[in-house]
């Protein structure tokens, strides 16, 4: 099963931005001790052109990972946070490497 990179883009709500910055700084730690997240490398970054918007990247563990962390509890406490921080839906984009 190949590990599935994805691209996420969150752009906080005015006054969220440290909140929002603050979750996305151990989001993908939780997923990965949920199993849900590959051990590979991955990043949360602030977009400095666009205030309030910030860029994650990491890897699933394969193509279903991302369905069981939708149905798992604490990933849904944790994006609902994360959906309630934001001013417009969470964008994301899954690709698939190579090699």
């Amino acid at each position: 099963m190949a590990a599935v990179l994805v691209l996420v883009t969150y752009r906080a709500r005015p006054g969220a931005e440290e909140q929002l910055s603050g979750v996305l700084r151990t989001h993908v730690a939780r997923l990965r001790e949920l199993g849900f997240i590959a051990d590979k490398p991955h990043f949360a970054a602030a977009r400095p052109d666009q205030p309030g918007t910030f860029v994650e990247s990491f890897w699933w563990v394969g193509p279903g990972a991302i369905e069981q962390a939708h149905d798992h509890p604490d990933v849904q406490e944790i994006w609902m946070r994360i959906e309630d921080l934001c001013a417009e839906p969470v964008q994301s984009i899954e690709l698939l490497p190579l090699d």
